[in-house]
């Protein structure tokens, strides 16, 4: 039985890990931390905060079909929320409620069909914004060769204000985590083909139905155990060493591991910071990759103010609004409600106090919500993903390092890695099961 290990517990790591152990391979997953689940995770109820928080309201969609593949073999219950078809609602800064409701017809037809009877865009922002998006129908995408970013997308396809604010710039800070000015069309054109163009389950929203780490983790360690592997826990690697057939770790502890083949899935920075000097220049050029962060302000609230899962605000800093009474079943006290604000490519945010930005979630919702207008803040709390993302742009775009590494049995994961999809859940699950790929065909 040939060994593995596996250095990162993130949806990257644990794809792979799971995915060879399932397969035969003798699987060793070193984690750094207590917890499996990387930057997705949960901390529970204090006096402070008196309820579970995420930090950061993540969204599925029924085209992360390595993500879903990852669960099934976990065997969790559905964790999520499906709302099938497609419905986005936005609140705009004259306290109405506009809605794209798409409808129950076979992809791309639902979306055409929700954009025509829609209230969130004039007639002929929606005859554009279908014009636009048939672009990303098939591969190769149809778009002139000099159109990089998304803003230079969105000034070609003459796309308009109301359009821009409630689609596209959401969407794309949404999934890219950089603005439209600096995105790249062709990643955002992936997953809009993904989305809108394979069936209408694709374009589906699942929203967990509790908080992120109680997603699926706890069931990790058994069933890798299950298979004659194993998770370490605070084994956090401090060096590491390599030639053409071996390699070996050394973690805090003092422990050494080797085996037959090896796979990175931790951050870029952690991966250029350990790998051995002068073996791989392109390795040493990954903290170019950058960081761009993900901002969210948790609320209870005296009342309640809306009843959907989630819903925009128009124009907003804060785009999207998650609804934990819904989402999770969270009750409190009387009528209060629990919101999580997110803010996405939120440098800018970043360098506000939790006090600033809990005044500034509040403005923006009694602005565009005249329910909230009278609600008062029983109890709020700030997270700030400092490195949600790597930067993805025209500059940084030839740093994403491929599966494969100078040492023929050492690959990489991760969702910064060349994926052509954003750093999101599935590009890191992709990641993690191309990585397990390529193990198997190793060993063949």
């Amino acid at each position: 039985m040939s060994k593995v290990i596996v250095v990162g517990g993130g949806f990257a790591g644990v794809a792979a890990a799971t995915a060879l152990a399932e397969k035969g391979f003798q699987v060793e997953l070193l984690e750094s931390r207590g917890t499996l689940g990387g930057r997705v995770y949960s901390t529970i109820a204090t006096d402070n905060f008196p309820a579970p928080v995420d930090n950061g309201p993540h969204l599925l969609m029924g085209c992360y079909r390595e993500t879903l593949r990852l669960f099934q073999r976990l065997e969790v219950p559905d964790p999520f929320h499906w709302i099938d078809p497609l419905r986005l609602s936005w609140f705009t800064k004259e306290g109405k409620k506009v809605t794209l409701r798409c409808a129950p017809l076979p992809a791309p037809l639902h979306l055409v069909a929700g954009l025509f009877f829609s209230n969130a865009f004039t007639f002929g922002e929606k005859i554009s914004m279908v014009k636009a998006l048939t672009a990303f129908s098939r591969k190769p995408f149809k778009i002139n060769s000099s159109l990089e970013t998304v803003a230079h997308f969105l000034d070609a396809t003459r796309q308009g204000p109301l359009a821009r604010e409630r689609f596209w710039i959401p969407l794309c800070d949404s999934v890219m985590n950089v603005p439209v000015e600096t995105a790249p069309i062709r990643g955002l054109g992936e997953v809009l083909n993904r989305i809108f163009f394979g069936t209408r389950r694709d374009s589906a929203f699942g929203i967990a139905t509790k908080p992120l780490s109680e997603m699926g983790f706890d069931q990790v360690p058994s069933f890798i155990d299950s298979k004659g592997g194993k998770v370490h826990f605070h084994e956090g690697v401090q060096a590491f060493q390599a030639d053409s057939k071996t390699f070996e770790l050394t973690t805090r502890s003092g422990k050494k591991y080797s085996g037959d083949a090896l796979i990175w899935a931790v951050p870029p920075s952690s991966l250029s910071a350990l790998w051995p000097k002068d073996t791989w220049t392109a390795i040493e050029k990954l903290p170019q990759l950058g960081k761009s962060p993900i901002l969210s302000v948790h609320i209870l609230l005296s009342q309640t103010v809306m009843e959907d899962h989630f819903f925009g605000l128009a124009g907003a800093k804060f785009e999207w609004v998650f609804n934990r009474n819904a989402n999770w079943g969270w009750k409190g006290e009387g009528q209060s409600q629990y919101l999580s604000f997110t803010a996405s490519a939120a440098d800018a945010l970043a360098k506000k106090t939790e006090k600033e930005l809990v005044a500034l979630a509040m403005s923006e919702l009694q602005e565009r919500c005249p329910a909230a207008s009278q609600a008062r803040v029983f109890h709020a709390k700030v997270t700030r993903e400092m490195a949600a993302t790597f930067i993805w742009n025209r500059e940084t775009d030839r740093f994403r390092l491929p599966c494969e590494t100078p040492f023929p049995n050492i690959f990489l994961a991760g969702d910064w890695t060349d994926t052509g999809l954003p750093a999101t859940i599935e590009g890191a699950c992709v990641s993690g099961h191309r990585a397990a790929e390529k193990i198997r065909d190793y060993f063949c």
